[in-house]
């Protein structure tokens, strides 16, 4: 399910020596789209609104300050309610 037609962009800004870590920061505009995570990530939003609704689940919004994480095999529908950023950091291995 996905709902007009968010743009997104994507700034890794650093890269751990071994390759299993990123970091960096992700901006959006309003829309929804269904996400499917291979890889734990933390995030913390500096600004915008995000309603996060796993597959089966019930909805969390999410707005400036907060901070959480999204486990790996996590899967459902990110709704970009306001322009978002955030900060990421990335376990790849």
């Amino acid at each position: 399910m996905t709902d007009g037609n968010p743009t997104m962009k994507t700034w890794v800004q650093h890269t751990s020596h071994d390759g299993s870590m990123i970091s960096g920061t992700w901006e959006a505009t309003p829309g929804s789209y269904h996400a499917t995570y291979a890889a734990y990530e933390f995030v913390h939003i500096m600004e915008g609104e995000i309603t996060i609704t796993p597959d089966g689940g019930t909805p969390v919004h999410v707005g400036p300050g907060d901070a959480f994480v999204i486990e790996a095999n996590f899967k459902g529908t990110w709704k970009i309610e306001k322009p978002v950023r955030k900060h990421f950091c990335v376990q790849l291995k």
